[in-house]
């Protein structure tokens, strides 16, 4: 085909959409079964963003949102001003960055110890046994914490007091807040964090395993000169997607942790936020406190990605 060099993109353009008009045509049955899950998705998860709206006005229950006066960044000065925003950014950032920095590494380290087990059925059964508390919700993971945690009959406590003779209030006192989140949090994901990592470990030439075995090579210079290599893209993916939350710790599971006598610990943005909104019916304020929390995280994964897509030419976007 011949094209003039000034519409020369033009026509380019109308050929592009000519094509993609034929593939709809021909198949569009496949694309009517696509309208509900589309008009679904529009209606739950697009529409809703409208309410974003609430955190620049001063909403007044039963009028519509439209009607609401526009207060400007009221909300975020009242959330700032606070007496209480330091210590719950302080706690968000606190809990967060030790999840992330226990939660990153030790899946990486299981799935290659893992990876050098020969026995097949024994692999098999320590995955297992290890993805099957991610399958547990929540509730159950920490009504386990509970029992096994309670003051006169949890088994912790019966051993702690064994050796110490005395009993811990593990709910009841701030600084076994983080721990209680850390640990659960590595016994409920390490088996299914650690499932992304044996898939890379999957793609490893085993001719170059086999190559490095016959010329001497150990476990961990296997490790260090070809299985980390083959898990770098993985890695860095991972990383800027756990960046990404670094801001945003589990409020259902906060919450299951939070009394009153742990408060001054367990009070972060999201309970913060759950508390004003559906407690206190202070929903303008709610929806800023949860913007900002959107808007921090979103912040950090535009820089981590930037950052990675410059180091190793690999991101996300």
């Amino acid at each position: 085909m011949k094209l003039q060099k000034n519409n020369g993109d033009v026509a380019i353009l109308s050929i592009k959409k000519e094509s993609l008009l034929k593939r709809i045509l021909k198949c569009w049955q496949l694309y009517v079964f696509l309208i509900p899950a589309v008009v679904g998705m529009l209606i739950f998860h697009y529409y809703p963003i409208y309410g974003i709206t609430l955190a620049f006005k001063r909403f007044m229950p039963g009028r519509p949102i439209s009607q609401a006066p526009w207060i400007g960044f009221e909300h975020f000065r009242r959330f700032f001003a606070s007496p209480n925003s330091m210590r719950i950014i302080w706690n968000t950032i606190k809990i967060s960055m030790v999840s992330q920095v226990l939660l990153f590494p030790l899946p990486l380290i299981f799935a290659l110890s893992l990876n050098q087990v020969q026995h097949i059925r024994r692999k098999k059964f320590i995955q297992n046994v290890t993805y099957i508390p991610y399958l547990f919700s929540v509730v159950i993971v920490m009504t386990m914490a509970v029992v096994l945690l309670a003051p006169n009959s949890g088994i912790i406590n019966i051993l702690v007091e064994k050796f110490t003779g005395e009993k811990i209030l593990f709910f009841g006192e701030d600084k076994y807040v983080l721990p209680i989140y850390v640990i659960t949090g590595i016994w409920a994901g390490l088996g299914y964090s650690a499932v992304m990592y044996l898939s890379a470990l999957s793609s490893v030439d085993q001719e170059q395993l086999e190559a490095a075995k016959i010329d001497g090579a150990t476990r961990l210079r296997i490790i260090w000169s070809i299985e980390l290599p083959a898990l770098r893209d993985t890695i860095v993916i991972l990383l800027i997607l756990q960046c990404g939350h670094l801001l945003s710790v589990g409020v259902d599971k906060m919450l299951l942790i939070q009394t009153d006598l742990n408060r001054g610990a367990s009070d972060v943005i999201g309970t913060y936020a759950y508390e004003l909104g559906l407690i206190k019916g202070d929903f303008a304020f709610s929806t800023a406190i949860s913007l900002f929390n959107n808007l921090a995280n979103i912040s950090l994964l535009l820089i981590v990605n930037g950052i990675a897509n410059k180091l190793s030419d690999n991101s996300i976007f």
